[in-house]
């Protein structure tokens, strides 16, 4: 099985990385940064699922490289992207955020919208707490599961 997780948050994409590693060492993952980076390997690559963070900077940033302008909504944007050029793979959002766009937004409305307009794609979310291991829980039943 090979995932791809697009995830900005490094202690967070560790522990995920670290968890599936260690639940599923047959799974090769690839872990990518950004938006763009992350769509770029979308596009290149096959995948049998994606974990991707909702809020995500355009470009990867390094060696005081400007990471161009934050995408409060870069997970949907990249479901955008996917089935506008028709790319299928299994989409799971992992977020530590249960509200968007300045509270507007909660994490359950998001997920309504997401599901209705990539149903084919989003297989919902799981919401993120470094500190308890309901993520872990729900992370194994969905990898479990392809």
């Amino acid at each position: 099985m090979i995932g791809l997780l697009i995830e900005d948050d490094p202690e967070k994409a560790k522990e995920i990385l670290g968890y599936i590693k260690e639940k599923f060492p047959h799974c090769e993952m690839t872990y990518k940064l950004s938006y763009q980076s992350g769509l770029k390997e979308i596009f290149s690559e096959k995948f049998d699922f994606i974990l991707l963070d909702m809020s995500l900077p355009s470009y990867d940033q390094g060696n005081g490289n400007f990471s161009g302008k934050p995408r409060n909504f870069g997970g949907r944007d990249i479901l955008k992207e996917m089935k506008r050029y028709k790319k299928s793979s299994v989409v799971k959002i992992i977020t530590q955020y249960n509200e968007f766009d300045d509270g507007l937004l909660s994490l359950k409305n998001l997920d309504t919208q997401l599901k209705s307009k990539y149903n084919e794609l989003y297989y919902g979310y799981i919401y993120y707490k470094s500190n308890q291991t309901e993520w872990e829980k729900e992370l194994f039943n969905f990898i479990s599961s392809l």
